[in-house]
């Protein structure tokens, strides 16, 4: 047997821009609230927010900027122009298509809370990175002030749409818009009155080339749980699975505990995928990257798979607006990051060191396949950076992604010795030569017997008992690169692996109690 554990993190390839700053910052400025959205031709622009850091409701100003495949700046630093000086930016989103033309979206608050007043505010880009005119104000009236408080979608078609909250009631809307032409028709509500006590939050939108429409949120409960919803709509506005006046849960239904800030994306336009936070146990347990496919418009589920089971070292995800991001090429591969946070004690003192960690996967039998192990893809922390929080001063900043079929650029926060945040993108190819982060975990309810009964084979039989929570199992090729998880609710049977995988050697680890170890399998044409 394999001892997994022996194994260590390794990002020896694939790194084809190595970290370089975004912008200069204003003298004593932060630059937080990343967003970066990616051309098929491997062009990008990564917006962000320039703020001095007091409190949270500062006043900062919305910066983007275009740059070439190689991470050569295009434009310079391009500051919008707010409705008001004074005007608190609340949140960003950022959309490319595959030609270049680009939306930015964002909310202005001139109040330090929540009033009445928010503007929904928008910027159009041609695909050299110069913008098309002034920005627009699209809404006022409430919006969430959350910096995930709208959702934005730009097809291949010169159309994009977007999605935010409607009133204080929590009411979400969408709205179309012509890249040349404006908006295109009204808002239309995407979820039918609310009852007491619970509210939607964090809308993401996705437009497909043939002009369906998804919308997924977070529909939040006052005690606590919340689930992943989602509607999907056809290029009319109407409903194309049965319109359900609270939306359609992502994940089933009552299986999960809990679901934060789903993110959707079309494969096709028969296809999308979705991806959320899935927190099956509740606080204080750590929560799970899940994604899942749907075809036929919506109308079709297929298995949900778990991206990561569980990461030691990941601080949280924040609240369902924060703190990951995720991405998916025209070639079904996508990319997920998250922050993963490092302590330690010198002179008895929390320190705490922070980085960006990501995994890469494909979408495989409709359903998303997690093809690497956890990785960190930032520099080590050293004598130019300083740990992240110092008596709530200043905040971590989450990471972003973007890809296209050949390259990613991964932009991140990075805390130096003067606590100020830069911003930094790195640019890779899908080949990271990672290796597994650390050792796996052991679950909450572990498989205590276990076996292999085909070790080789075309088709791989393993048999367990006395699970009561069912068997988990990770499957990794001979790379060291794990290509697909095992799962089955049953407390006790058999379940058989290898359908849709090429011959060759791998290792299958099960989440036992116990040390972690891996049987060698072999599948046979």
């Amino acid at each position: 047997m394999l001892n997994i554990s022996l194994l260590a993190l390794t990002l020896c390839a694939g790194t084809l821009v190595e970290p370089f700053r975004i912008a200069e910052a204003e003298p004593g400025h932060h630059q937080g609230c990343l967003r970066t959205a990616m051309a098929s031709d491997g062009r990008f622009a990564v917006a962000w927010i320039d703020h001095p850091w007091i409190t949270s409701y500062e006043q900062g100003d919305l910066y983007i900027r275009f740059f070439d495949p190689d991470g050569d700046p295009s434009t310079e630093a391009y500051k919008i122009t707010k409705a008001v000086d004074t005007n608190r930016i609340c949140g960003s989103h950022l959309d490319m298509d595959s030609a270049g033309n680009t939306v930015l979206i964002w909310t202005e608050n001139p109040e330090l809370v929540p009033t009445n007043e928010v503007l929904l505010r928008l910027q159009l880009f041609e695909s050299s990175g110069n913008p098309l005119g002034s920005p627009q104000t699209d809404h006022q009236g409430y919006i969430s002030t959350s910096n995930r408080a709208v959702g934005l979608s730009l097809s291949n078609q010169g159309e994009f749409a977007i999605a935010w909250t409607w009133d204080t009631g929590g009411l979400l809307c969408a709205r179309r818009y012509s890249f040349e032409g404006g908006p295109q028709g009204d808002p239309f509500r995407v979820h039918g009155d609310l009852p007491d006590r619970v509210c939607s939050h964090y809308p993401c939108v996705a437009l497909s080339d043939a002009g369906d429409l998804v919308v997924t949120w977070h529909e939040g409960h006052k005690s606590g749980e919340g689930y992943p919803r989602f509607q999907v709509f056809d290029a009319e506005d109407e409903p194309i699975l049965p319109w359900e006046p609270m939306g359609h849960r992502v994940d089933d239904g009552g299986e999960l505990y809990n679901g934060d800030r789903p993110e959707v994306y079309w494969l096709d336009n028969d296809r999308f995928v979705v991806f959320w936070i899935d927190c099956r146990t509740g606080y204080p347990e750590p929560s799970h990257p899940a994604g899942r496919v749907f075809s036929d418009r919506g109308l079709t589920r297929h298995p949900i798979r778990w991206l990561i089971w569980i990461d030691s070292l990941r601080l949280a995800h924040g609240g369902p607006e924060g703190w990951y991001s995720t991405a998916v090429s025209p070639n079904d591969s996508f990319a997920y990051t998250h922050i993963r946070t490092h302590y330690d004690y010198p002179d008895e003192k929390l320190r705490t060191w922070e980085h960006d960690g990501g995994i890469l996967g494909y979408i495989q039998n409709n359903e998303p396949i997690r093809w690497t192990n956890l990785f960190e893809y930032t520099p080590p922390l050293g004598a130019d950076t300083i740990n992240s929080i110092i008596n709530n001063y200043p905040r971590t900043q989450p990471p972003a992604v973007a890809c296209c079929d050949d390259r990613l650029v991964w932009v991140y926060s990075r805390l130096n010795t003067d606590t100020i945040f830069e911003a930094f993108a790195m640019i890779t190819d899908w080949d990271m030569g990672v290796g597994v982060a650390e050792q796996p975990p052991v679950p909450v309810t572990p498989v205590t017997h276990w076996q292999i009964t085909m070790s080789v084979g075309r088709q791989i039989v393993l048999r367990y008992a006395d699970s009561p929570q069912g068997f988990h199992a990770s499957v990794f090729n001979a790379a060291g690169q794990k290509v697909d998880e095992l799962h089955s609710t049953l407390t006790g049977g058999t379940v058989e692996w290898g359908d849709g995988f090429s011959p060759g050697v791998y290792f299958i680890v099960p989440e036992t109690q116990g040390a972690v170890r891996a049987q060698k399998v072999v599948l046979l044409r």
